[in-house]
């Protein structure tokens, strides 16, 4: 019972969307937080802002800038850290190398653009591939880029958008959700501005 209050305080803390539906996905993107917390946030950055307490440990909301996840995952495994050789030395399992390749996973600037718009965005616009704007003057965010470059929004963002369509509520997002925004948002255009 208590593991299921702590499993829901950190549901109402950090909203789940698609990418984490069955209850064995967000066991694992908790537990691993709980393993980057221990093992590994004394060095990185382990959540979606912050800089890393140690400046040559990257932090993990950037990793898929510059490796893939998987890679990542034969590296916890075989202990192979390349040139990053000041990688502490500890045993891990497979499940627990999964679990934090999880939370990775969550907290890289796609996935975390996409829970941004989905909590506060799609009331009115299409944020997926084949949805639709449930408001008739909202643009569905696949074909924005056929009316502003992505990269512009930016600016609209830090200084809170407050255009768009005459019902759309005012919205400010700090640099490191705006970072996310963007290039969740890059991940799903449909067309290419003219």
């Amino acid at each position: 019972m208590k593991k299921f209050l702590l499993l829901l305080g950190f549901l109402s803390a950090f909203p789940v969307s698609a990418e984490a539906q069955s209850q064995s996905e967000i066991s694992a993107i908790v537990h691993g937080e709980g393993l980057a917390k221990l093992n590994c946030s004394t060095c990185h950055s382990i959540g979606l802002s912050g800089e890393s307490p140690n400046k040559d440990a990257p932090a993990f909301r950037t990793f898929s800038s510059y490796r893939s996840i998987t890679l990542i995952g034969w590296e916890l495994m075989n202990k192979d850290w390349g040139e990053h050789r000041k990688m502490p030395q500890f045993q891990i399992t497979a499940d627990q190398v999964r679990d934090i390749l999880e939370w990775i996973r969550w907290v890289q600037p796609v996935p975390h653009g996409r829970r941004l718009v989905q909590k506060n965005c799609s009331q009115c616009h299409a944020i997926d591939m084949n949805d639709d704007s449930a408001h008739p003057a909202a643009i569905p965010f696949r074909n924005i880029s056929v009316f502003y470059p992505v990269e512009a929004l930016e600016e609209a963002f830090a200084e809170g958008i407050m255009t768009g369509h005459p019902d759309m509520p005012e919205y400010e997002a700090s640099p490191d959700q705006i970072t996310a925004i963007i290039a969740y948002l890059n991940s799903i255009q449909e067309n290419v501005r003219q």
